[in-house]
């Protein structure tokens, strides 16, 4: 609040400013979301598993979801005002499991997540037999990531 004020004072030259007059008329503003929503899908690209995703942020736990073969399992958000929202993920199959960041802060001289979501702003993750792949949206190619870790 007090930001707001000062910010106020500023552009009007530090004076509170008083209207005896009718108010002005409305304008209206059209607001561009620069960072999101963002869409974040988790894939069951395995031949023959099941698939037990719990994915969450230090705000939102979304809970654990069995996946099967070919399905997903997805959320979106916008990213907080001070970019560092943060997303996690653990998923399980019958004999392995691996733990990673599913979205994370990134400055904008190196937006490695960023690049690979795209314009769609889509992080689409696949597991699969060897591992875990993020697909490059804008070149449609699915990189891997990170390995399985056996149990």
């Amino acid at each position: 609040m007090v930001l707001l004020w000062l910010a106020t004072t500023n552009l009007v030259g530090g004076q509170v400013l008083r209207s005896s007059g009718p108010p002005p008329e409305r304008t209206r503003y059209h607001v561009h979301v620069l960072n999101g929503p963002y869409y974040v899908h988790v894939l069951n690209g395995l031949s023959y598993h099941s698939l037990d995703v719990h994915c969450q942020s230090k705000d939102d736990d979304l809970g654990h979801h069995l996946v099967n073969h070919g399905d997903d399992f997805q959320w979106n958000f916008i990213e907080n005002l001070f970019r560092t929202t943060l997303f996690w993920c653990r998923l399980e199959k019958s004999d392995a499991y691996v733990s990673f960041e599913s979205f994370w802060p990134e400055s904008l001289k190196n937006p490695w997540l960023r690049r690979r979501c795209g314009t769609q702003l889509t992080c689409l993750w696949t597991a699969k037999d060897d591992g875990i792949y993020l697909r490059n949206m804008p070149t449609n190619v699915d990189e891997f990531v990170h390995k399985w870790i056996a149990t």
